[in-house]
């Protein structure tokens, strides 16, 4: 069995880049993806769905905060993480995409782009430990 999830959305804010106590970085990301749909009075409606984006590689954090924006198009592929975590004496659940530190992607769709390819900042087990970036302009 494999945990792998892919989705297409926009940022709902600038990524946040943080260090861990062994003074890594990682950045956060806020996700939102769309759907339309007909409802039964035939009207089109759109539902919105968050998602939190945890990317563990730090030279592909610092990409992010340096390339990437609220509102811009990205593609994440990484796995799905559930955790619970105590606060002020209440157990809380939250879900999560991660991209691991030497595998997954976040990839920009630039808008516009004049044809380019898209900007690209990825971590993968079989390229080596430099991320690429490849941006159009």
């Amino acid at each position: 069995m494999y945990n792998f999830i892919t989705l297409v959305g926009r940022l709902g804010a600038d990524p946040d880049v943080k260090e861990t106590i062994k003074g890594d970085s990682f950045a956060s990301l806020s996700m939102a993806t769309n759907e339309r749909y007909k409802a039964k009075d035939g009207e089109y409606k759109e539902k919105t769905q968050w998602h939190k984006v945890i990317v563990f590689n730090p030279q592909v954090a610092s990409s992010l905060a340096k390339y990437m924006k609220k509102g811009d198009t990205i593609i994440v592929q990484g796995q799905v993480e559930y955790r619970s975590y105590e606060s002020d004496g209440i157990t809380k659940y939250t879900t999560e995409v991660v991209v691991p530190r030497f595998s997954g992607k976040v990839q920009l769709i630039p808008m516009n782009n004049g044809g380019g390819k898209p900007a690209t900042a990825s971590a993968s087990s079989n390229a080596s430990s430099e991320p690429t970036v490849d941006i159009p302009f």
